[in-house]
């Protein structure tokens, strides 16, 4: 009877190491991805992934190619990479010039990068776990005239910490009395538009269909750029702001309309936008921003631009799914944090709010997960005035806060549409508002 051998495993792990947690097609799909991409460098910045961490061998060789090159600002591709390898003279253990196109192959059947290494970390960490497991069980055996059982103890909490720390301690920030965190000195404010919008403030605008939301979103976007404060034309006492303008529904045609008109209004008001000031880009069949390519669309543009104001949105148009879905907006909200992380900037999105009912107006919260209600540090609803004459020939509209603010800003109470010639929204002070200074309906005279 004829027997056939099995094949090798190439692998030059024993039994043992090869029993533990591992995802070679993980690894292989992240090395992958960091060579195809075009923003390699940020993702190794991104994902403190150590030696420690790889399963196999050759994927920490690969690695540590990569990194070397992005030291010293080499591009990264395979055949950088390969040629790096070369020169260290360890291509072969690095498993050949073919294995980095494995591993392009194994990206290519899809793995967002943050979770593949997410993957690889955790892993890591559970075969560090099995280790310090093994060695705590060791301990347990140490003669009794040899150590305390106490000792033995501390000695395994001790062990356990560091797998629950490792290459996670050492990016901590230190940890100050409050009399040194007071002491260091106020930076003040950092604004994009004094008194309304700070870098790195969220706001999100929420109405009713024609509510007068991206208009609004408009407006601010040209104002800004512009140097003047939205609802006044007053000059901004900081200038001009880069903004960056990301339109996930409006078609090229409707916009160009929309911001010619606008951008006419500047030059009437001789405070024209200089170019570079105001960048669009558009998308109206919507991103995913929770697929890698939507991601990197986004991501792409904010590193291009570094706004000082960042407007993208319809909210409902950034991923695919169920708007209800509260990890689906966790994804996107990562996503618009590492964006405006990156730049520094102010972000403002715009979202629908529910449908009214029997029960009264609608109300003014974002559609979709309640993730939204918490995420942003400012929420404004525009809700027209109660004054029906005002609403309907002047398009009142309240400015209404459905959030508690995290911080004070001044956003005007009452809107109403501008002059001839002039902006579109302008802010009034309603004929009710009396000495209290609150306008019951919000007529406008």
């Amino acid at each position: 009877m004829t027997t056939t051998t099995p094949p090798p495993v190439e692998d030059d792990l024993d039994d043992l190491e090869r029993s533990r947690p591992n995802d070679l097609g993980a690894e292989q799909a992240y090395l992958g991805r960091v060579l195809i991409s075009a923003d390699g460098r940020r993702l190794l910045r991104d994902h403190p992934i150590t030696s420690s961490d790889w399963y196999r061998p050759a994927h920490d060789l690969i690695h540590t190619a990569m990194r070397a090159l992005a030291e010293h600002g080499q591009p990264i591709d395979p055949y950088t990479v390969a040629a790096h390898l070369q020169t260290q003279g360890i291509i072969v253990r690095a498993g050949g010039p073919s294995y980095l196109h494995t591993c392009i192959q194994a990206a290519s059947y899809g793995g967002d990068a943050d979770w593949l290494a997410w993957r690889i970390r955790d892993l890591a960490q559970r075969r560090a776990l099995i280790e310090t497991g093994q060695r705590i069980a060791d301990l347990g055996w140490t003669p009794e005239t040899d150590a305390d059982a106490g000792e033995l103890a501390e000695a395994a909490v001790g062990m356990a910490r560091q797998v629950r720390d490792a290459g996670r301690a050492a990016a901590d920030q230190p940890i100050e009395d409050i009399w040194d965190f007071l002491a260091h000195p106020d930076e003040g404010y950092d604004w994009v538009l004094p008194g309304l919008l700070e870098h790195t403030d969220r706001v999100v605008w929420t109405a009713g269909e024609g509510g007068g939301k991206s208009v609004l979103q408009r407006q601010i976007a040209v104002t800004t750029a512009a140097g003047v404060l939205p609802f006044g034309g007053e000059p901004n006492a900081l200038g001009p702001q880069r903004v960056l303008v990301l339109d996930c529904e409006n078609s090229a045609r409707q916009s160009r309309r929309h911001y010619r008109a606008l951008m006419n209004i500047a030059e009437r008001q001789r405070t024209p936008v200089r170019r570079g000031q105001l960048h669009i880009d558009l998308r109206p069949e919507g991103v995913d921003l929770t697929r890698p390519d939507g991601r990197a669309w986004l991501m792409r543009r904010v590193e291009a631009v570094m706004p000082d104001l960042l407007i993208v949105g319809p909210i409902y148009r950034l991923h695919a799914g169920d708007p209800n879905s509260e990890e689906l907006a966790r994804k996107v909200t990562v996503v618009l944090d590492e964006a405006r992380a990156t730049a520094g900037c102010a972000l403002s999105l715009e979202a629908h709010s529910p449908q009214g009912g029997a029960m009264g107006p609608r109300a003014l919260r974002p559609v979709g997960s309640s993730l939204w209600l918490r995420w942003p540090e400012f929420g404004y609803g525009l809700r027209p005035v109660e004054d029906e004459r005002t609403a309907d020939e002047d398009r009142g509209r309240r400015i209404i806060p459905w959030r508690g603010a995290r911080d004070e800003r001044q956003w005007p109470q009452f809107i109403c549409q501008g002059a001839e010639g002039g902006w579109p929204w302008r802010s009034y002070r309603p004929v009710d508002t009396g000495i209290t200074g609150y306008s019951p309906t919000g007529a406008l005279s």
